[in-house]
């Protein structure tokens, strides 16, 4: 599964390089998820915590940061009670995709901003 699906990014936001870049940026500038408020969200509350996971997914989603979508989806799943799952691990591979999509996504900005 690819980190970031920069064609299909490309798609979602009608062609338009500026305004993925627009989206882009907001994520990565964006408070990334941290470990701390998502255990304590899963001490309070599993529906906080899967509301604060899904917003990171959907916005994955919309980006085209596959692995992230993927993975906050599984996690999501897990503490809405749909499926079953180890949350610590999920939390572990969720938390370590949000790092790797920032990454992708500050690399294509970048040569979408060369390419213009």
């Amino acid at each position: 599964m690819e980190i970031l699906d920069i064609e299909a990014a490309l798609e979602f936001t009608g062609g338009e390089p500026e305004f993925f870049i627009e989206l882009a940026e907001a994520f990565i500038n964006d408070i990334p998820p941290e470990a701390e408020k998502l255990q304590q969200l899963e001490a309070e509350d599993l529906s906080k915590a899967a509301s604060y996971v899904h917003y990171y997914k959907g916005a994955a989603r919309q980006l085209a940061a596959q692995k992230l979508s993927h993975t906050g989806q599984k996690l999501e799943d897990v503490l809405r009670k749909k499926t079953e799952g180890d949350i610590s691990k999920l939390n572990s591979e969720f938390l370590e995709c949000h790092k790797e999509a920032v990454e992708a996504l500050k690399k294509a900005v970048e040569a979408l901003s060369k390419g213009h």
